[in-house]
């Protein structure tokens, strides 16, 4: 099950945005939006990837296990209408969401680090994405 994040950052007149990008059918205009979500979301990746558990190899460990393929995995993903920072996949790190949100059967305590990163570095990540929308909007938008 999907879980949202407690942390967010907000951005006043993101709709309004959004909807004359859509609007305006330009391809350019729509990959500009995209890469300023991602550069936005880029912001928190290497503080995710520092303070990821990195784990440890003991003598019951399994010969595949690669400790630190969590911090690894850690990726930014970004369309036009927002951006995200995930970590595991199914097939190669399928522990992400046990070791992030804990899994109390197994007595994994959540280690929300992720979450951190993201309220760590959330000022910013809105002085990014001002400037990078700012500019997007003057070039685009404004005609300079």
């Amino acid at each position: 099950m999907a879980r949202t994040s407690a942390y967010t950052v907000r951005v006043t007149g993101l709709r309004e945005l959004q909807k004359n990008v859509r609007r305006l059918r330009s391809r350019d205009l729509n990959n500009s939006v995209r890469a300023a979500n991602k550069a936005a979301a880029e912001v928190v990746k290497p503080e995710a990837e520092s303070t990821a558990p990195k784990g440890r190899r003991d003598a019951k460990s399994s010969k595949r296990y690669k400790p630190g393929k969590l911090a690894k995995s850690v990726k930014v993903t970004a369309s036009a209408k927002g951006a995200a920072v995930k970590a595991g996949t199914a097939a190669r790190v399928p522990y992400a969401a046990a070791i992030h949100f804990g899994y109390p059967r197994r007595h994994i305590r959540p280690n929300r680090f992720l979450y951190r990163a993201l309220a760590r570095k959330g000022a910013e990540i809105s002085e990014t994405y001002e400037r990078e929308i700012s500019a997007v909007v003057r070039q685009h938008l404004e005609g300079d």
